[in-house]
């Protein structure tokens, strides 16, 4: 096991210049805000998606790729060389990956909306180079980390998982114009997983093991424990993707229930270190990691359900309804309550200002309105999904919406606070 404080001996050393991080989380808080005005615009099409090009799949890759995947780039870029003590190979890298991937996805997200094939293809394209240097760049960086060996087994699980995403969205995109797959449906499937819990889930574990005992300051998870985790993901997402392909419901439902034990240990885990750490408190940062975690597990059930023909015809679209918008995008957002202060506090130490606490640069009640207004979204937008009824859908986009703006502008304070005012201002606010 290792102690958090360890990551942070000689951390400011190793910080980027806060414009590459921040330029993905800038970008990632513009998406959260066109995800949800999408599915409040265009209720009917999210209430009833069963696949294909439209407004409800450009909402789902506002999701996946503008929020998701941006920030995880920039988290991982700066998060990872903090934490494993190995700098990044290239900076000018990490900027190369945004003047690809940024414009690369807004273009792909309104060729998807429009049904403009071309303009999938040209967006498709900027994806893929970004995607490929952001690979580059995190995988040399957790080969050489594998002391670190939970966050470099499922780190680098992750990146192999993100390779194989990226390689079947490119033939989704090039068969909208050709029509070349015979079942393109067991081919979505395969995607949404590979790019769902195969990176972005991979990931989230992975950071997972840094992020929570660093907020928490406790002790990691032994190694023994996590290698079960990883090995319960790594059957489940195996089974899962070879019982979808093959059309095996028993071995996609041997998939569902690995992924049930994987998920319980981690959940385990994460607990006693938020129960045993130094700061008991995480505020509403913690809460809703903790929901998170429970549409991980709700999720996993429903594709077990589903796997054994109890799920109904709305099993599939809940699941990845729980899976990315419950578990991933809600824990995502209590992850960047704490990365985004304790960056910009660090940034700002490191510059020689005296810069607020990071409980001072995120204020309890806007916090608050953000995740009961992110409650109230699922809980409408899941209704309507589960009814294929436009009007709860529509007002789940309207009330996340609403939460969209109100993190906006929770993260664009905290830039505030730390780089858009003087520094004797900064300096004069701490007693």
């Amino acid at each position: 096991m290792t102690f958090s404080g360890t990551i942070l001996m000689g951390a400011q050393a190793r910080l980027l210049d806060p414009t590459i991080p921040y330029r993905y989380f800038a970008a990632a808080l513009g998406f959260h805000v066109l995800l949800w005005g999408l599915i409040a615009i265009f209720p009917g099409d999210v209430a009833v998606f069963a696949g294909g090009p439209g407004p409800a799949l450009a909402a789902l890759h506002s999701l996946t790729l503008g929020v998701l995947t941006m920030t995880a780039m920039g988290a991982s870029l700066q998060m990872l060389p903090v934490a494993t003590g190995i700098p990044l190979r290239s900076t000018r890298s990490a900027r190369v990956v945004s003047w690809f991937f940024i414009p690369g996805t807004v273009i792909l997200i309104w060729g998807m909306a429009e049904s403009e094939h071309i303009a999938m293809a040209l967006g498709g394209f900027g994806v893929t180079i970004g995607l490929v240097v952001f690979l580059v760049l995190i995988t040399e960086v957790l080969w050489r980390a594998r002391a670190f060996k939970p966050l470099a087994r499922f780190g680098l699980t992750a990146m192999s998982a993100l390779v194989l995403a990226l390689a079947l969205g490119l033939v989704l995109i090039m068969d909208n114009d050709h029509g070349f797959l015979d079942d393109r449906i067991a081919v979505i499937s395969i995607h949404v997983i590979f790019a769902g819990f195969g990176f972005m889930g991979m990931l989230a574990l992975g950071f997972s093991h840094l992020l929570i005992p660093l907020f928490a300051l406790s002790e990691g998870v032994p190694t023994g424990e996590s290698g079960a985790a990883f090995a319960f993901s790594m059957l489940g997402l195996a089974a899962g993707i070879v019982g979808i392909y093959y059309g095996l419901p028993v071995l996609a439902a041997a998939g569902a229930l690995a992924g049930l034990f994987a998920a319980a240990l981690h959940v385990r885990a994460m607990r006693r270190c938020l129960a045993n750490g130094m700061r008991k408190n995480l505020g509403v940062a913690g809460k809703l990691m903790r929901v998170g975690w429970g549409f991980l597990i709700l999720g996993l059930i429903t594709a077990l359900l589903t796997a054994t023909g109890f799920g109904g015809t709305h099993g599939p679209r809940l699941f990845v309804f729980f899976a990315l918008f419950g578990w991933l995008l809600t824990f995502l957002l209590g992850v960047l309550q704490r990365i985004i202060p304790f960056l910009g506090s660090m940034n700002a130490a490191r510059a020689g200002a005296s810069a607020p606490r990071p409980s001072e640069l995120a204020p309890d009640n806007l916090l608050n309105a953000q995740a009961l207004l992110h409650a109230l979204a699922l809980i409408l937008t899941g209704a309507g999904i589960a009814m294929e009824a436009a009007l709860p859908v529509r007002a789940g986009g309207i009330v996340g919406l609403l939460g969209a703006m109100i993190y906006a502008v929770f993260a664009f304070r905290v830039w505030w606070m730390i780089h858009g005012r003087p520094r004797a201002t900064i300096k004069k606010e701490r007693p």
